[in-house]
């Protein structure tokens, strides 16, 4: 039979191996981990579009909470 001590070493090698695999195919999939410091720059449309997502989000935070009762959404600044 074989000794519980070797089933933990296999065990523990098994988990190593596992880790590895997985981040090979992250690393494969993704590009690799690298930090690009390249910011991508977005077009206005898509800057307005995210902004009035915040917006919104925002306001349906506050009416959620109890926080704010106005129904619409706060001025934009940004849109002047």
């Amino acid at each position: 039979m074989i000794d519980k001590s070797v089933i933990i070493v296999f065990v523990i090698l098994g988990c190593i191996v596992s880790v590895l695999i997985g981040y090979s195919i992250h690393s494969v999939a993704t590009g690799g981990f690298r930090n690009d410091e390249e910011e991508r720059e977005f077009s206005p449309e898509q800057r307005s579009y995210m902004r009035d997502l915040r917006l919104r989000d925002l306001v349906w935070m506050a009416r959620d909470h109890g926080l704010r009762h106005d129904a619409r959404p706060p001025r934009d600044l940004e849109k002047q």
